[in-house]
């Protein structure tokens, strides 16, 4: 996308029917050029650290390192943008993520390891982010995508 083009950032209902599970708009970012996500892998206790690692290396294939990237969570004491590890974005790592993640805004099995907090980008620029335990997505597209 041209810099010319206005931008919006558009909240997503928490309810509405693209974030449930939600593959068909990724599947759309894909098409307008997408080219990278990222995600936070979260587990509970040590005993938990190898389902963690599991779903990491679901995703190894894609992963472009770390990258200094906007993401919609921070902890304490982050900075953002901030390097996170990124992920390319394709139909590959889309069907990889899948199986990391049941849909966009849910967080999988929370007894053991899950990824949250979804970010696509499109040219290192942030394009669509959740936040999972709030429920909460934005779009950040021009009018005429």
């Amino acid at each position: 996308m041209s810099p010319e083009v206005p931008v919006k950032d558009r909240t997503l209902a928490s309810d509405g029917s693209a974030l449930h599970p939600g593959w068909p708009l990724l599947e759309f970012l894909l098409s307008i050029g997408a080219d990278e996500f990222a995600v936070r892998f979260i587990y509970c206790g040590d005993e938990s650290k190898a389902a963690c690692e599991r779903l990491v290396a679901t995703l190894a294939s894609a992963s472009l390192g770390q990258r200094t990237r906007e993401c919609t969570v921070t902890s304490g004491g982050e900075s953002n943008p901030r390097p996170v590890e990124v992920w390319r974005f394709d139909q590959r790592s889309l069907e990889a993520l899948r199986n990391v993640m049941p849909g966009i805004l849910s967080s999988g099995d929370a007894s053991q390891a899950w990824a949250e907090d979804l970010c696509v980008y499109r040219h290192g620029e942030l394009l669509f982010g959740t936040v999972t335990h709030e429920q909460f997505a934005f779009l950040r597209v021009s009018d005429a995508e």
